[in-house]
């Protein structure tokens, strides 16, 4: 393992020894990037799970990467990680056919013993189920955790999940007495959110599940008074495949994301909020993404976020923004 990593590990789990300590919450980032001095190295945490995430950046090899999976094992089997589950991306992912590689969906994992393909976790008490090796992503942004909590707490009736993958965002607004909406083209993700709803017994009349293309829905919910919500909630991917069948189109955030803020303005009640985010390049500078937003909606009143989370670290690699337009 080279042992610039070696040291910066060390030092970014001492950084984060309160959420190591702690047990309301399960899943969280340990080692952040560039943020914690190595850019193109991530590592979380999902209960018994570690996962290494490797970009190009790092140019690491093979040998580095088991290295480094079996000293991240040697310090937090202690406190309860079972096995270091990798994930290897590639800044160009057609060269390997758009599907991720082979150790992605393994149960083999790097480092220690294999675990069950999926697991719940805890996030301030609330659970998700997260899958340790189903492809480059496990079910849960650990980005948001902060957010997601926040939100809750803000006593909305009725609010709109769109891009909704896995309905993280959706399980604590629906445990605080909002009626949540759920947008999102998967079936399969949609089906998931049902799980994480059902692990957490919220009450189904406090929730809906649409797969629709988000702008098809909110399309839809302008035409009608009764489609209108207190907090609508836009976290979509940097890229999106089109769906020629289902008459879904191509999405590109950084030209499809000010149209998608503007349909959305549509379908909020008087006085209601936006909280908007992303992880595009482009745009994951508070400062643009602000720039953007104001540039779509014109009149916009910011309201406050919690800071993010002590995990973390690396600017530049996600924003997020909460704000009411104004008329």
């Amino acid at each position: 393992m080279p042992p610039a990593f070696s040291d910066a590990f060390a030092m970014s789990c001492s950084r984060r020894q309160s959420l190591i300590d702690q047990t309301e919450t399960t899943a969280y980032r340990l080692f952040d990037g560039a943020g914690d001095g190595i850019a193109g190295v991530y590592v979380d945490r999902y209960g018994p799970a570690a996962i290494l995430n490797v970009y190009d950046d790092a140019q690491w090899s093979g040998a580095a990467i088991t290295q480094a999976a079996d000293a991240i094992l040697d310090r937090l089997h202690a406190t309860g990680v079972q096995a270091v589950y990798v994930k290897r991306f590639i800044k160009d992912r057609s060269r390997a056919g758009g599907k991720p590689p082979s150790e992605s969906t393994s149960s083999k994992p790097r480092a220690g013993v294999e675990l069950a393909d999926t697991l719940t976790i805890e996030e301030y008490g609330v659970r998700c189920e997260v899958k340790p090796y189903d492809g480059f992503s496990t079910g849960l942004f650990l980005e948001h955790r902060d957010h997601r909590r926040a939100l809750a707490k803000r006593g909305v009736k009725r609010a709109l999940n769109l891009f909704a993958y896995t309905c993280a965002f959706s399980v604590p607004l629906a445990l605080s007495g909002a009626h949540v909406t759920n947008v999102d083209v998967s079936a399969r993700y949609l089906d998931w959110g049902a799980r994480n709803h059902a692990l957490n017994n919220v009450d189904q009349a406090n929730v809906r599940f649409k797969r629709m293309d988000a702008m098809a829905y909110l399309n839809y919910a302008s035409r009608h008074l009764e489609e209108r919500f207190d907090l609508i909630i836009l976290d979509p991917p940097t890229f999106g495949a089109g769906d020629g069948r289902r008459s879904i189109k191509p999405w590109k955030a950084v030209a499809d994301y000010p149209k998608l803020l503007k349909a959305a303005a549509r379908a909020l009640s008087p006085g209601g909020l936006i909280f908007a985010a992303t992880n595009t390049r482009e745009l994951a500078d508070d400062r643009t993404f602000r720039r953007m937003i104001q540039d779509a909606i014109r009149k916009v009143s910011w309201d406050v976020l919690p800071p993010w989370p002590v995990d973390v670290r690396e600017k530049g690699r996600v924003a997020a923004a909460l704000f009411r337009p104004r008329a």
